[in-house]
């Protein structure tokens, strides 16, 4: 039988503590022994949410700098970004990235690189002064705060926007038009931004250009961007939880899933479900899950064999173009999803063999 890793002997025991605020602290190697005293101590918070952060970060920490290495380097100059790209179009690597871990040991003004989601690339960084302007004319980019406060500038057809985004808020900046990011503190964030074509400025106010998308002479007119960001917490609290079983309606999963905005083809939702849910694919792009809370088996279908990955609390999981997949959370998962359209939906036990 296999010695079990001390990262798994790890999560026992925070599960445990967290599960039964009077069991006594389990028996660690020293290494571990310390982070579990730190949870024995702080287990009798009243906050859900601060014990699920809580146990969060003490397992990116005992994945120590590992996990961090698997998201791949911090990328300083232009060299290391090209490298970084190349290494993420050689294919999908069915790999779950655990963003505080990718966070780990970030020097500031820095970022990782993570995956490829259609024509964007997912990352995460961390900054506490603020960024030049910017534009993206291939799509939208989306940004997730994960920790801290920003304000977002806006150049739009109307003037400046100023937008302020939270932490536990995603924010859309719309293509083509100029942006910049103030933080009024240290800001971690998860980015999808689209790289082709991208162009920067230093300039106090950017020379205004066309926006991308002219045709027959007409220029797209960009959406405007919202003034806050969207709220996931909140937008939770507006679903019912979903166990899904036999009986299950195409009515009440809808129900279950909350539309924040859209986001390039894709439908940006949120929500929270146990149980296992039907095959499905999507003919127009990738599919991005990011679990919020809770952890779900993920199996993907291809042609090599089925592909089984379990995405943890923090982590995001990128579903390829056309593969069969679907998720099973049996003790619940909460969850961000960026679900390109349209869908195909399957209840066969393979639905390859539907044709």
């Amino acid at each position: 039988m296999p010695k079990r890793r001390s990262f798994d002997e790890l999560d026992d025991a925070v599960e445990a503590l967290l599960a039964d605020a009077q069991a006594p602290p389990p028996n660690l190697p020293a290494d571990a022994a310390a982070l579990v005293r730190i949870a024995a101590e702080l287990r009798g918070l009243p906050s859900a949410a601060f014990k699920t952060r809580l146990r969060h970060e003490l397992l990116s920490a005992a994945a120590g700098t590992d996990a961090a290495a698997n998201a791949g380097p911090p990328l300083l100059t232009m060299a290391d970004i090209d490298a970084r790209l190349a290494e993420l179009a050689a294919g999908p690597s069915f790999a779950a990235q655990d963003l505080r871990a990718a966070l780990t040991d970030l020097p500031e003004m820095t970022m990782r690189f993570l995956a490829s989601l259609n024509q964007c690339t997912l990352g995460v960084s961390r900054f506490s002064t603020g960024s030049h302007w910017e534009r993206h004319p291939a799509a939208d980019e989306l940004l997730h705060v994960l920790e801290g406060e920003v304000d977002i500038t806006t150049l739009t057809d109307d003037g400046p926007v100023e937008s302020f985004v939270s932490a536990g808020s995603v924010f859309i900046c719309p293509r083509g038009l100029w942006h910049r990011l103030t933080p009024r503190s240290p800001v971690s964030l998860f980015f999808a931004t689209p790289g082709e074509g991208t162009e920067h400025s230093a300039a106090k106010v950017p020379r205004r250009r066309s926006t991308p998308g002219r045709r027959g002479g007409q220029r797209r007119r960009a959406p405007r961007p919202e003034k806050t960001g969207y709220d996931i917490r909140a937008a939770l609290n507006s679903v019912p939880k979903l166990t899904i079983t036999a009986q299950t309606t195409h009515a009440e999963a809808d129900a279950a899933f909350r539309q924040l905005v859209t986001f390039n083809k894709c439908g940006l939702f949120v929500g929270r479900f146990s149980g296992q849910s039907p095959w499905e694919r999507h003919s127009g792009g990738d599919e991005l899950l990011h679990i919020l809370d809770g952890e779900v088996d993920v199996t993907v279908l291809t042609d090599g064999g089925p592909v089984h990955r379990t995405v943890r609390g923090g982590s995001i999981f990128v579903c390829p173009q056309g593969l069969w997949h679907r998720q099973n959370a049996p003790r619940g998962v909460t969850a961000l999803y960026a679900t390109p359209t349209p869908s195909q939906i399957s209840f066969a036990e393979d639905p390859r063999a539907e044709g």
